[in-house]
C-alpha cells in the first residue's frame, strides 16, 4: 500500500518552530506542522589536509575495496584514485567555506516536493535558509550564531482553504544558546541531511551508513546504502558531482522506504537534489526588527 509521500517527506525534512506564544500568527502554525531535526556530523580533525594522510593509512574507505600499500615499494608512476579518495578530497576542499545552496525534494514523479534555499558562511556562524509555503515563507537565520526563526508573506495569494485573517509575518523567535550552521530540515540518519548544512560531513556520512561508493563512466562519484529501523528500511541510491575545483556541487538521490510503524505495510519513494555553488561568496545577514524570544 502506498502512503502519500508529504507524510513520509515532511515529517523527516521540516522542521518545528516552538517556544514562541503568539496565538494565531504564522509562528504557531509552523510549530504545529514542522518538527526539526538538527543534524550534527562533522568530517572531524582526523579528515584534515594534516590529517587525511593518516586516516587513509589506517585503511578508511568507502566500499570500493582499496586499501592504500604498508609496504616501502616504489609507487608507481602513475596511480588511479579511487572514488573513496576522490570524495574525502572534495570532502576537504568544500569544509571551512561560504556557499550557496538549493534544496529540492519530492518523490520519483517530481511532484508534492519543498524547495529550500539559502546561504552560510561557517567561519561566522551566519547563514539564511527559506522555504516558500502556501501560506508563508518559512525563513530561519543565523548571524554569528544566534538562531531566529519566522515567517515572511507568501509568494503568491493565499490559498482559499487558508482563511482570511491576516497573519503577522516578520516576527521572528530567537532562540538561546550559539550554533554553528543551519537546521536545513535534514534528518540527522540521512546523508542529504548530513551534507546540507555541512558539505564536508557528506564522507562521513556515507562512511557510517556503511555506503558503497564508485564512480561512474561520466566521472561523478555513485552511491549507495540501505538503513534498517525496527519497523522498516530505506534503500538509497545516489551521486555526487563535484566543480571544477574539485568541490561537492551537487547531491541527487533517489530511494524507497518501506515501513509497518502503522500496523500495516506502507511503502514509498523519494528524490532530492541538493546543489551547492557560490563557494567563497560573501554572506551578510540582517537582524529582523520584530523578534520574540523562543524555548
Amino acid at each position: 500500500m502506498n502512503t502519500d509521500l508529504e507524510e513520509q517527506l515532511i515529517e523527516s525534512m521540516r522542521h518545528k518552530v516552538d517556544g514562541i506564544a503568539l496565538t494565531g500568527d504564522v509562528l504557531e502554525r509552523a510549530t504545529r506542522r514542522h518538527q526539526r531535526h538538527t543534524t550534527r556530523v562533522r568530517i572531524g580533525c582526523a579528515l584534515g589536509v594534516a590529517g587525511l594522510a593518516g586516516a587513509l593509512a589506517a585503511g578508511l574507505t568507502l566500499g570500493d575495496g582499496v586499501t592504500p600499500r604498508h609496504d616501502a615499494g616504489k609507487a608507481p608512476a602513475v596511480q588511479t584514485e579511487t572514488a573513496s579518495l576522490r570524495l574525502v578530497n572534495a570532502a576537504v576542499a568544500s569544509d571551512n567555506i561560504s556557499y550557496r545552496m538549493r534544496l529540492k525534494t519530492g518523490n520519483q514523479s517530481g511532484k508534492d516536493g519543498l524547495t529550500y534555499e539559502g546561504a552560510f558562511d561557517p567561519r561566522t556562524a551566519t547563514g539564511y535558509v527559506r522555504m516558500p509555503q502556501d501560506d508563508s515563507v518559512m525563513t530561519e537565520l543565523l548571524i554569528n550564531g544566534t538562531r531566529y526563526i519566522g515567517g515572511e508573506p507568501p509568494l503568491g495569494p493565499l490559498a482559499p482553504d487558508k482563511g482570511t485573517e491576516h497573519e503577522k509575518y516578520g516576527r521572528y523567535g530567537q532562540y538561546p544558546g550559539k550554533y554553528d550552521r543551519l537546521s536545513l530540515y535534514g534528518g540527522a540518519d540521512t546523508v542529504l541531511g548530513a551534507a546540507a548544512p555541512d558539505p564536508a560531513a557528506l564522507f562521513k556520512a556515507l562512511k557510517d551508513a556503511d555506503a558503497t561508493t564508485t564512480e561512474n563512466p561520466d566521472g561523478t562519484l555513485h552511491f549507495e546504502y540501505t538503513t534498517q529501523s525496527k519497523d522498516g528500511s530505506t534503500t538509497t541510491s545516489g551521486d555526487v558531482t563535484l566543480n571544477a575545483d574539485g568541490r561537492i556541487a551537487k547531491v541527487a538521490l533517489a530511494g524507497t522506504w518501506r515501513s509497518t510503524a502503522k500496523g500495516r505495510l506502507d511503502t514509498g519513494t523519494f528524490t532530492a537534489t541538493l546543489e551547492l555553488f557560490d563557494y567563497g561568496v560573501a554572506v551578510k545577514v540582517e537582524r529582523p526588527k520584530d523578534v520574540v524570544p523562543a524555548n
